[in-house]
């Protein structure tokens, strides 16, 4: 939930509401993702060990980079307007830690292998707890998250805090391959091993995938930074400036990918390449950073038609993560969609219901952000019935 302080600019115009781009960039994700998902659940096999499937396969895994990188961009940005306040170790502070908390929980809760209290503490073998502390992508961005805002606390200065970000994301990047040679799951507890690699279940543990947040994160900064010299009018040009600078960074990225490949061409051999490669991690770094630029240029030159769909998307985000998962892959009583259709599909029937899905997430979307803009009462009515139906559920129910 990324918004701006009205500033003026030397134009008398305000600015004021999210940063554009960062919902797009993250809407862009949301559609993707459902994509990703539902093809990957319901093709059959032979389309997906296809060859057409694997550019395809490329283009969703710039899924979670993208989202990472916008949850740094939308830290930053707020960050900036609370600073101070999170210094002071005052209500703001406590209230960002809620709702990061609140992000890792139900990262855990969609893993969650027995729903009910009685039968999972008494059934849930040793493979279904481990499957339960595996980390998706949404504990690696509360984690992330947490360990920004420890930095913020610890060096007392955005400037340092940043600095020292960027320093960390080279060093989880350059780590990453020796790290995941490393079976945590067997010397440290599994609710902490599951950030380390993902040689068991995780899919998204910290190394490499923070460094896709801090990136984000020091992005942020760089902007925030630019765009506030342009309003003052001390350096108009530098926020397009700054974004432009995206664009170079992210091509230089993508250069140095295939000179590391060059340099480094025994790493392709390994069977963990795609999670472990330095090279791989900043090809799609630099490809998320040329694509956000992108998306920020055309809230510049392109008038809105279009756009406010996409943005919804980004900024209802979390709301259709989990919905989203829990239809496709969720159990109502007998009836599970993956159990009857998976692996059944071709392009054409994955496609439907991937429009399916993805039109209905919208509707899902709208109403909720309208519930939430007219009627607070309703919101948290709505919020708080879901919380405890789930907790009776689960203390309560068989499972």
């Amino acid at each position: 939930m990324t918004r701006t302080t009205a500033t003026p600019d030397n134009s008398g115009k305000k600015h004021t509401g999210r940063i554009e781009f960062i919902d797009l960039l993250r809407g862009w994700a949301v559609v993707v993702m459902i994509e990703t998902h539902v093809f990957n659940a319901t093709l059959a096999s032979d389309l997906l060990s296809g060859s057409a499937f694997q550019y395809l396969k490329f283009i969703n895994g710039l899924v979670a980079p993208s989202f990472l990188f916008a949850s740094g961009l939308a830290y930053a940005v707020t960050t900036r307007r609370k600073a101070q306040e999170y210094l002071s170790l005052g209500k703001p502070l406590m209230s960002q830690l809620g709702r990061i908390l609140t992000i890792a929980l139900i990262g855990y809760l969609l893993h969650i292998p027995i729903f009910s209290a009685r039968h999972l503490f008494t059934e849930a073998t040793d493979e279904q707890w481990q499957s339960f502390f595996q980390v998706d992508v949404l504990q690696c961005i509360a984690v992330s998250l947490l360990l920004l805002q420890a930095l913020l606390l610890a060096l007392r200065s955005e400037r340092r805090q940043y600095g020292a970000a960027l320093l960390l994301s080279i060093l989880a990047v350059a780590a990453t391959p020796f790290v995941w040679e490393i079976n945590f799951w067997s010397q440290i507890p599994w609710i902490f091993a599951g950030y380390m690699n993902g040689i068991k279940y995780s899919l998204f543990p910290l190394f490499p995938w923070m460094a896709f947040l801090f990136a984000g994160a020091v992005a942020g900064y760089l902007f925030t930074e630019a765009r506030e010299k342009a309003r003052s009018g001390a350096e108009p040009q530098a926020e397009k400036s700054a974004l432009q600078s995206l664009v170079w960074t992210g091509g230089s990225l993508i250069l140095a990918a295939f000179l590391l490949e060059h340099l480094f061409p025994a790493m392709r051999e390994r069977p963990n390449y795609w999670s472990v490669s330095p090279a791989f991690f900043l090809l799609r770094l630099g490809i998320v950073m040329i694509l956000c630029s992108a998306l920020a240029h055309w809230t510049l030159l392109v008038p809105s038609s279009g756009k406010p769909v996409i943005r919804l998307f980004g900024r209802e985000s979390l709301l259709i993560y989990v919905a989203h998962l829990l239809l496709l892959f969720g159990s109502f009583g007998s009836f599970k969609l993956t159990r009857k259709v998976g692996g059944t599909f071709g392009y054409t029937e994955a496609s439907l219901l991937t429009l399916f899905f993805i039109l209905l997430m919208f509707g899902s979307a709208f109403v909720w952000s309208n519930v939430k803009k007219t009627s607070p009462f309703w919101t948290r009515a709505a919020t708080v019935s879901t919380i405890v139906v789930a907790a009776v559920s689960f203390l309560l129910g068989d499972g």
